[in-house]
């Protein structure tokens, strides 16, 4: 398990084109990496690609086998770089997935990335054996699936349409979107789907048109528990595009995992112009040791991430719902960011009453890292 004050070593200097394939390549390969810019009078921008230490020796073998003047690399890599810049949004035509597309073209818009919107419709006959004396029935019911499965794609297009008309009318229309259609069983074709496409970010509606008593919804609690891509839920009234967003929480337990997530959330958001607020919440007591973890993860990343907006707050509450309530409503936060480490932990972290505040009554979006991700 990473420290969070092990050491950040620069394992070269580059031109930022060549830095940015770098880093894709070296995060491609799970090396944690990110670019700092230098101070410098030369014509051609450059900046420092940092590592953990206990990375240096693989980064530094992945950065000299990397020849991208040959062609076959600098393709491969760039290839690299379009998978940073997918999303991938489940929709279900609600108007909560409505919500999740739109606003997932107005963040894909900011990075001239591609949304594919994702339909999975359940088709009952795969747990159906096909016994002779049922076959009037399976041509009946095979006839029945093909009949869903066209409405599905028509009811698809009709959405993409939609959402192009949105984006035309918003001026987005830089934007690509595209369609895909599965048949099986929700979370795990969502998940099957994102393991080809690999988008950056998964969007969708914390529930869809089935109603349950878990704000989350089952599909989007289970994505989120099982996928190693971030997922962003956004609740109902919940800010309508990417632009709204202007303070983001992030809620720390001081766990070594929170260099990672905050790296990438760092990297995500600072083009945004989005402050970051790094919170702990000390439920009854301010443990001794509670100030030195913050002092360290506000050391590091200061020092790390000198030119990114960050506020470090930390919190002593009776009740660790009251304290973030508390926070979010007196800093005007609009998300708020989490990491989990194992299935379940989203139900721990926000059982039943947690989550109705969070979400029923704040209306905050919602983005998850899981620890392995």
């Amino acid at each position: 398990m990473k420290s969070l004050t092990e050491r950040i070593i620069t394992v070269g200097t580059f031109p930022y084109s060549r830095a940015l394939l770098l880093q894709i390549q070296l995060q491609t390969e799970g090396v944690d990496c990110f670019l700092v810019g230098k101070d410098t009078v030369q014509p051609v921008r450059t900046v420092d690609l940092r590592v953990q230490e206990a990375d240096v020796a693989k980064a530094l073998k992945i950065i000299g086998a990397s020849v991208f003047d040959s062609g076959v690399a600098k393709e491969k890599a760039i290839r690299n770089i379009s998978v940073i810049r997918r999303i991938l949004v489940p929709v279900d035509f609600s108007s909560l997935s409505s919500h999740a597309c739109r606003f997932a073209v107005s963040l894909a818009q900011k990075y001239k990335a591609e949304v594919k919107l994702l339909h999975v419709f359940y088709n009952p006959a795969i747990d159906i054996t096909p016994y002779d004396e049922h076959y009037a029935y399976q041509v009946k019911l095979s006839a029945n699936l093909r009949e869903i499965e066209k409405n599905a794609r028509i009811n698809l297009v009709k959405l993409e349409q939609k959402l192009k008309s949105w984006s035309y009318h918003e001026q987005m229309t830089d934007v690509k979107i595209s369609i895909g259609l599965a048949n099986g069983e929700a979370t795990d074709e969502i998940l099957a789907y994102s393991s080809k496409y690999r988008p950056a970010l998964i969007v969708m509606g914390t529930r869809g048109l089935t109603k349950g008593t878990h704000p989350l919804g089952r599909v989007t609690t289970k994505v989120i528990e099982q996928s190693a891509i971030p997922v962003l839920a956004l609740p109902d009234r919940s800010v309508p595009k990417v632009d709204g967003i202007k303070n983001l929480l992030y809620a720390t337990d001081f766990d070594p995992s929170d260099y990672s997530a905050l790296n990438r959330l760092l990297t995500m958001i600072t083009p945004l112009g989005i402050q970051l607020h790094c919170v702990h919440v000390s439920v009854g007591v301010k443990k001794p040791w509670d100030p030195v973890k913050m002092d360290e993860l506000k050391d590091h990343l200061s020092r790390e991430y000198a030119d990114n907006n960050v506020k470090f707050s930390m919190i002593v509450s009776d009740n660790i719902v009251y304290g973030m309530e508390s926070y979010i409503r007196n800093n005007d936060i609009d998300a708020i960011a989490v990491i989990t480490h194992n299935r379940g932990a989203i139900e721990r972290m926000f059982a039943p009453s947690i989550t109705k505040k969070i979400f029923s009554e704040t209306g905050k979006p919602l983005f998850v890292f899981h620890s392995s991700s």
